[in-house]
């Protein structure tokens, strides 16, 4: 760890200001006679629970010190956070204007926001036998206790497994048998008190030692040859050791950008550094995660949803402690400490994927850009479709530009063709042209990706006699028909019921309008009963090894068509992939979300880029009713410039982000109307609030309900605030927030304030 502050020792009461994980935007006053490091978890009295919270700092206070209440327990004698990793929570508490408590609550591991002691987790209790046990002592001991033989057997064998020859004489056990209690516990859970007996009877002793861990294996001799674009970009970076430098590597698809991030990651690891690898989605990247650890070998730790409380705590504190390399993960690891950090990668820093919706709203990728400003350490955004804002961070001489404008090897990058869906019908969501194009790609032994980003059969279920439609009852949005499980879902609430065949009004036959995946795969069996198909989504798709066993098949060609939503859009390498068709482009092209065109091409660009990444030439299919609009134009033509240029010139004419500094007020409720009457009220006070503080360049727009007003049985607004000065923006929710937090009718509604939103509705 490093340096810490502590709070001196005091014959008199010391006050101290704890960090509580409670949705309150102050740290409270409590009272101590010890020694305590800034950073250390603290157990407080905190109205009837008990909460463990963060010592943030020691100051003197008015308020009498016989009113405040002692700390109730010291859980650590040392700080869980380095002075850099301090200094990112607090300063992203502040920027996100979250509840301090529960921005340093979502940094720790599960198990640190517990009682639980701050202790080596690679350290565990190992038992074994006692040595020179007669077999007459043994019967003894165990001959009225069925579950204590069970556990001394269990543990016998394994004793016979760890190398010794089977049928030795209990007596003749190498004193070195030890097995861990983990081992122990997977074969007979809860085992822990019978195991307490047998240490009581002699049978068996205990010690702490380290535990095993279970690593991948050493590094991989395959090394490919860099283009020229490569080393540079390579060279750029590794040049910066040791200094803050944000990189922009803006290569297109099938570019070699990963092979940028390896060489940069080794290179750090060389000189004893670490370097934490941020990707939007796991599940969505396995072919990432295997080529880290095949190339940088046994010290690369993957921090995912499938890991236990155990398994995240043991890889923080190895990190921690500089005994692994790379941490690899989600957006939650950018709060992993490291001991000696060197270098920090955002694979497809656009994605939508590093935003947390609720609760601490930070933005990971934005996070991580002031951690590596803190650390003075290089950090590399790479993506084939930047985001505007680092796009404008680029112009602007913010970020270093790299790029990549060949893709690697022997591959070029498809061609893309519009489909007129005016002059040409689709039977089932599928056009003629896409119909042709697959069967051509089965003919020639070629594999075919099919996207369709609505999951499901139908997503419209409705009369034609009186015009009943299938609603959610809790959310303005249409329930989907999901063939697989004939049930009517809503993707929003989850809610599900029975499907039905006639209207419930008139008995007439319901039709069923639209397509989904589901309804896409069907067309296609019946189209191609012979050919090989997978669907990739959710519904399908529910675990992380079903989906690796999907992409397993797909890479050694055991399947000929695959059809799938945002699963299959990015971090997939299949050469034998020629054909990528587009069934419903026309979704993105008119939503009210200002952002709604980037992230059509973002998606689009990705997904086209999944073909012709081989020696075969690709080819792009994209369905649309409008062939003429401007943007799909930009995406026929991978023209991310003009299409950059383009949209910022509209977001400056607009003066929406990156060209002003944007946070979204929400609110929901189980009333219809107490919602937008709270943020009818919230306006009233920001205008006043900006009158009185003098602060330029803001506007407050008006309340109004959510583009999907009721969700989830909750009636929903939002209150959209802009700035052209950052500091001014932020100065002006500081007070709004404290007002927020105090007015009268806070109680009746759940609010929220996202800073940077990225999504509008």
């Amino acid at each position: 760890m490093a340096k810490t502050n502590t709070v001196a020792k005091n014959h008199d009461p010391v006050v101290v200001q704890i960090a509580v994980p409670v949705p309150l935007r102050r740290c409270f006053d409590y009272t101590t006679n010890d020694v305590i490091t800034i950073g250390s978890r603290i157990l407080v009295s905190f109205g009837k629970r008990k909460l463990m919270g963060i010592l943030v700092s020691s100051n003197p206070t008015t308020i009498p010190v016989q009113k405040l209440k002692p700390v109730l327990c010291h859980l650590d004698e040392r700080s869980v956070f380095s002075n850099s990793m301090f200094e990112l929570v607090r300063w992203s508490a502040q920027y996100y204007h979250c509840p301090i408590g529960e921005a340093f609550s979502a940094a720790l591991p599960a198990k640190l926001r517990t009682q639980d002691s701050y202790t080596d987790p690679t350290v565990e209790p190992h038992y074994r036998i006692m040595p020179n046990l007669s077999d007459e002592q043994i019967n003894s001991k165990l001959s009225r206790s069925p579950k204590q033989r069970e556990a001394w057997e269990l543990l016998m064998g394994f004793a016979l497994t760890t190398g010794l020859v089977a049928g030795v004489e209990h007596n003749s056990l190498d004193n070195g048998c030890w097995v861990s209690q983990s081992e122990i516990l997977q074969s007979l859970p809860g085992s822990q008190p019978v195991f307490k007996r047998l240490i009581e009877k002699q049978l068996i002793e205990i010690r702490q030692k380290p535990s095993f861990w279970t690593q991948p294996g050493g590094k991989s001799d395959d090394r490919v040859v860099l283009t020229p674009e490569q080393r540079s970009a390579t060279k750029k970076i590794i040049d910066s050791q040791g200094q803050f430098a944000p990189f922009l590597l803006n290569g297109i698809t099938g570019s070699g950008k990963t092979e940028v991030y390896l060489n940069a990651a080794e290179y750090m690891i060389e000189k004893g550094l670490q370097v934490l690898v941020l990707v939007p989605e796991i599940s969505l990247t396995p072919q990432l995660i295997n080529r880290f650890m095949a190339r940088l070998g046994n010290r690369v730790c993957a921090v995912h949803s499938s890991l236990t409380d155990q398994e995240r705590y043991t890889t923080w504190w190895r990190a921690n402690q500089g005994e692994t390399s790379v941490v690899l993960g989600t957006r939650s690891a950018v709060f992993t400490p490291l001991k000696n950090p060197g270098l920090i990668i955002i694979d497809e820093e656009h994605d939508i994927s590093y935003k947390q919706q609720d609760g601490f709203r930070y933005h990971a990728r934005d996070v991580a850009i002031k951690r590596a400003s803190i650390e003075n350490i290089p950090i590399v955004l790479g993506s084939a479709t930047p985001s505007m804002e680092s796009i404008y961070n680029q112009e602007n001489h913010r970020y270093q530009s790299l790029v990549l404008t060949h893709r690697a090897g022997q591959s070029s990058l498809p061609v893309t063709d519009m489909v007129d869906l005016k002059t040409q019908p689709m039977h089932d969501g599928v056009s003629l042209s896409l119909f042709e194009a697959v069967r051509d790609r089965i003919q020639r032994q070629e594999q075919s990706i099919l996207y369709i980003n609505r999951r499901g059969f139908a997503p419209v279920i409705q009369c034609g006699q009186c015009g009943w439609q299938a609603l959610c009852s809790r959310c303005d949005s249409h329930l989907i028909y999901h063939q697989t499980t004939h049930k009517f879902r809503c993707h929003h609430c989850n809610s599900r019921k029975p499907s039905e065949k006639t209207c419930p009004k008139c008995q007439s036959i319901l039709f069923f309008a639209g397509f989904g995946t589901q309804r896409i795969e069907e067309s296609l069996r019946s189209r191609f009963p012979e050919a090989r198909i997978s669907r990739l989504d959710r519904d399908e798709v529910t675990t992380q090894r079903k989906l690796e066993e999907e992409l397993e098949k797909i890479a050694h060609h055991q399947v000929d068509i695959i059809i799938g939503t945002q699963l299959i859009t990015k971090g997939h390498d299949f050469p034998k992939v020629t054909l990528v068709g587009v069934i419903n482009s026309d979704q993105g092209l008119h939503s009210i979300d200002f952002r709604s065109t980037e992230y059509l091409f973002q998606q689009l660009v990705q997904v086209s880029g999944r073909a012709g990444r081989g020696d075969l030439t690709g080819r792009v299919l994209i369905q649309t009713a409008y062939p003429d609009n401007t943007y799909l134009d930009f995406i026929k033509n991978q023209d991310f410039t003009r299409f950059s240029q383009y949209c910022l010139g509209e977001r400056k004419a607009a003066q929406l982000p990156p060209y002003s500094h944007i946070a979204l007020w929400r609110s929901e409720s189980t009333n219809d109307g107490d919602s937008l009457r709270f943020l009818q009220n919230a306006k009233a006070i920001g205008e006043k609030l900006i009158i009185q503080m003098k602060l330029e360049g803001i506007s407050v727009m008006d309340a109004v309900h959510s583009p999907m007003e009721k969700l989830a049985g909750r009636y929903r607004a939002q209150l959209l605030v802009r700035s052209s000065i950052r500091r001014n923006l932020h100065l002006l929710l500081n007070q709004w927030i404290h007002q927020i937090e105090h007015s009268r009718s806070v109680n009746r509604v759940r609010w929220s304030l996202d800073i940077d939103p990225m999504e509008m509705f």
